[in-house]
């Protein structure tokens, strides 16, 4: 029997024998865990061996085989285009690299968890695998993910993990249209490359409606997901996008029921994040790229977006959001129930950038004072946000914020209120906290004030609105939290 087959039956026996089953009635009874509204933050981490290049994206492995792109000409020009992907994968060697580092660096952040990429569309895997021969150990005698694991353990830092491994099916079929004396066109390294799927139609790009998957490269998804899992016990995963494909439905929801069964037994509450309805509601989270929803979802749900604005992987050419920038998108975030991931993109020695380093330790010293606002916090009850409507979805996370605009959280007591404007005026006219019965609060407020001071302000409160008087002028361009005490 070989190994996916006696994995594939492994699972099938947990199933069985455990509470969740590969139905959507039966997964429906997963819940978010309560450490996810608790912590809030995460770091996400893009690092392996496209780092190598630093050029364009973590998607050069695809790229470099494209004729015209950015990675192409640079991958001829450096490389020449018989040192193939399997090259370029045995000359990842980060020296530098130190796991206790980075999870100091994060926990400094005001992170609660992190979540590095296990495997991503190249097909390699970042931790020692039974499966494939293409993985970190195989190929350096290192398994990055159990030694970011036990840094996070001894930090106090949730450990999550990504897998990417569903485009795999496809990523490298530029390979085999552009260059016919390639590794993927001979036959050699199949176990890398993987089908490098081309359509019939030649265009490699369509990835929706020509390109499906095949069983045998669903089976060994299904077991090579698994596998990640069992030896990396991550307390939550993230899939990418082609996992919405219809085929891969009925596998999708054995590993729900799979790795569900498996947190039972480990005693843990694990999670799963996905993207574009490729889950039935209520199964797992809900994850928005770069983006934001329509007003407050009334489960816990995930944006995930990156310091840098070009890539998520580290790139010579990246360029990156002012940690303002980004905490105003976490406030907008977590004002409507969300959660917020945070991506940095290592170098290939193993070794973060100064650029964002210096936005995570931004992002630390406001929560230190602005965090009882966020970690553990609720939407308000009578809206998220106060002021322009915009545009939401993915790749939608772009603004512009006026001293008319407003978000909100709460926690028992409290209610708070984060101006979005990089200029405020001293009084703060703040209508959705207005005397009503509706669309406004009936509470007897006892006290306002500006997070990290002690001086109370003063405030008036009609059918209209709230007023708030600010002690002094404010540079808002990181935000201040007002405090809403009541009775």
């Amino acid at each position: 029997m070989d190994k996916i087959t006696e994995y594939l039956e492994k699972i099938d026996e947990v199933i069985s024998d455990g509470k969740f089953k590969d139905n959507w009635e039966s997964l429906s009874q997963f819940t978010a865990p309560s450490w996810y509204r608790q912590k809030r933050f995460g770091i996400f981490i893009h690092w392996g061996v496209y780092s190598v290049p630093s050029c364009e994206s973590e998607w050069y492995p695809r790229l470099m085989y494209k004729k015209g792109t950015k990675s192409n000409l640079f991958h001829s020009k450096k490389y020449g285009m018989d040192f193939e992907y399997s090259s370029l994968a045995k000359s990842f060697k980060p020296e530098k690299f130190n796991a206790d580092e980075w999870a100091e660096l994060f926990k400094k952040s005001g992170a609660g968890y992190i979540m590095p990429v296990g495997e991503h569309h190249d097909g390699i895997k970042m931790y020692k695998s039974e499966l494939n021969r293409w993985n970190m150990f195989e190929l350096n005698g290192r398994d990055y993910m159990a030694e970011l694991h036990d840094a996070c353990d001894r930090a106090d830092l949730g450990f999550m993990m990504s897998n990417h491994r569903a485009e795999h099916f496809w990523f490298f079929n530029g390979a085999r249209k552009y260059y016919p004396d390639s590794e993927v066109c001979r036959g050699i390294n199949t176990d890398l490359y993987g089908p490098a799927f081309m359509p019939d139609s030649g265009n490699i790009d369509k990835t929706d409606k020509e390109i499906f998957a095949t069983e045998e490269y669903l089976r060994d998804w299904l077991a090579t997901a698994c596998e990640m899992i069992d030896r990396n016990h991550p307390i939550a995963v993230y899939f990418d996008w082609w996992i919405h494909k219809d085929e891969f439905r009925p596998y999708l929801k054995k590993f729900l029921a799979y790795y569900y069964n498996r947190g039972l037994e480990w005693g843990e509450e694990v999670a799963v994040f996905y993207k574009w309805g490729a889950i039935f509601d209520g199964c797992a989270i809900f994850d928005v790229e770069r983006g934001q929803i329509d007003g407050v979802s009334r489960e816990l749900w995930q944006n995930d977006t990156a310091i840098a604005k070009n890539s998520w992987g580290y790139t010579n050419g990246n360029s990156f959001k002012s940690a303002d920038e980004i905490i105003r998108n976490m406030i907008e975030v977590v004002a409507k129930n969300g959660c917020y991931m945070l991506n940095v993109g290592p170098k290939p020695d193993g070794t973060i950038c100064d650029e964002e380093k210096e936005v995570l330790l931004n992002i630390g010293e406001w929560l230190k004072t602005n965090g009882e606002a966020i970690y553990g916090s609720y939407p308000f009850e009578v809206c998220p946000t106060e002021g322009k409507k915009r545009r939401n979805g993915a790749f939608q996370e772009s603004r512009k914020y006026s001293k008319k605009d407003f978000c909100f959280t709460a926690k028992a007591g409290k209610i708070y209120i984060f101006p979005m404007g990089n200029q405020i005026p001293q009084k703060l006219t703040v209508k959705s906290l207005r005397r009503s019965n509706e669309h406004g609060i009936r509470y007897e407020i006892n006290s306002v004030k500006v997070l990290g001071t002690n001086s109370e302000l003063k405030f008036s409160q009609n059918e209209k609105a709230l007023t708030v008087f600010l002690d002094k002028k404010y540079d808002n361009s990181t935000p201040i939290c007002i405090c809403v005490e009541v009775k």
